[in-house]
C-alpha cells in the first residue's frame, strides 16, 4: 500500500467514518475500507455494481511526477520533481467486497 494512502487512512479516519456512515456503511478502523487495488492486494474484490466513495484529503501529501513511466527530474538541480497537494482516494467499505476465490487469485 502506498505511504500517502496509509497516512490518509489514519489522519482522516473520523471524516472517512462520517462519509461512509452517510452511505449506510459502518467503519470503525482503517482496515474496514480500502481502494479497489488495495482490496485486491488483501485478497478481496469489490462486488459487481458497487460504487466507490471519492474522498479528497485535507492534508498535503508529496507524490513524485512521472512522464511515460519515468520519474521527472529537474534539469537545473538534477533532483526528482514532486507534486505537493491534496489527493483524491476512491474508497470501498469491506461490506462492498467479497473474498477472492482460488481461481481469481491465480489470474
Amino acid at each position: 500500500m502506498h505511504i500517502n494512502y496509509e497516512k490518509f487512512s489514519i489522519e482522516e479516519l473520523e471524516d472517512i467514518k462520517m462519509e461512509f456512515d452517510a452511505f449506510g456503511y459502518s467503519i470503525n478502523e482503517p482496515d474496514d475500507f480500502c481502494t479497489f487495488k488495495g482490496w485486491m492486494q488483501r485478497g478481496r474484490k469489490v462486488k459487481r455494481g458497487e460504487k466507490g466513495l471519492p474522498i479528497d484529503s485535507k492534508h498535503i501529501y508529496s507524490k513524485p511526477f512521472y512522464k511515460n513511466g519515468r520519474q521527472l527530474v529537474d534539469e537545473r538541480t538534477g533532483r526528482q520533481k514532486f507534486y505537493r497537494g491534496t489527493q483524491r482516494f476512491v474508497l470501498f467499505a469491506i461490506q462492498q467486497t467479497e473474498e477472492l476465490s482460488g481461481a481469481e487469485m491465480l489470474a
